[in-house]
């Protein structure tokens, strides 16, 4: 059935929309807790495994990404070392959650990548319907992971809010598309070309949050910068 799809097609659409979903894989090695987040960089590299899945490699709780190691990789080195058809480099990112809970890892064991310690965090099943359809920013994207992220009192969180009153709030931003900074999140506003009926929203969080993925699945989209956000059951802004 997938004998149409080229390669260009799969790859166009993984460096789009598809790419949102990878960005919310569980990425603890041992199931508890991780604090310090916000502000750390991380960065991905995705690998085909065959035609319809991608192998989720990342720096998370090993390093911070190297700047000197990063800009050194290539889709044809990690090919070359791999054996992969298709390779998607990912990052560099910065979280804007506080802490996690109740993670897991498809494999714990660290892995060299063109001299980089990562692990496999996850798998990427990329849907028929997927590959055969355009693919949007601000769409909605469901994908299997049980997580909880935290956010402190004090600490500030950017929210987007759709035509029916959801609530998206933002768990990491990326620097690959523009440069941006923790500070900068603040101002998005006015840069991002927001659909119709849609909201952005920045505030000061009151008290402690948990955003969690709903029987281990999470509904997650992307807006123009490639900055990420999570489905809430609730307005965090709102208490």
């Amino acid at each position: 059935m997938l004998k149409g799809l080229n390669l260009s097609r799969f790859s166009s659409l993984v460096k789009t929309s598809l790419i949102s979903a990878v960005l919310f894989f569980p990425i603890c090695a041992h199931a508890g807790q991780l604090n310090g987040l916000r502000g750390s960089r991380y960065c991905e590299i995705l690998i085909s495994k065959d035609t319809t899945s991608l192998s989720v490699y990342n720096t998370i709780g090993l390093n911070d990404c190297p700047e000197s190691l990063w800009d050194k990789i290539t889709v044809s080195s990690v090919k070359g070392e791999t054996g992969a058809s298709f390779v998607k480099l990912n990052g560099p990112r910065y979280w804007v959650i506080d802490g996690l809970t109740d993670s897991r890892l498809v494999n714990p064991e660290q892995k060299i990548i063109s001299g980089l310690a990562m692990r496999e965090a996850g798998i990427l099943k990329i849907r028929l319907s997927d590959l055969l359809t355009s693919s949007k920013l601000y769409r909605e994207h469901t994908v299997d992971r049980q997580t909880t992220w935290v956010y402190k009192a004090g600490k500030p969180v950017y929210e987007l809010i759709d035509p029916k009153g959801q609530v998206f709030v933002m768990q990491s931003y990326s620097i690959e598309k523009q440069p941006q900074t923790m500070e900068s999140l603040a101002n998005l506003a006015s840069k991002l070309k927001l659909p119709a009926g849609w909201q952005y929203r920045t505030g000061i969080l009151q008290q402690d949050s948990e955003l969690k993925a709903i029987n281990n699945k999470a509904t997650v989209i992307q807006d123009d910068f490639l900055n990420t956000y999570q489905l809430a059951t609730h307005d965090f802004l709102k208490g």
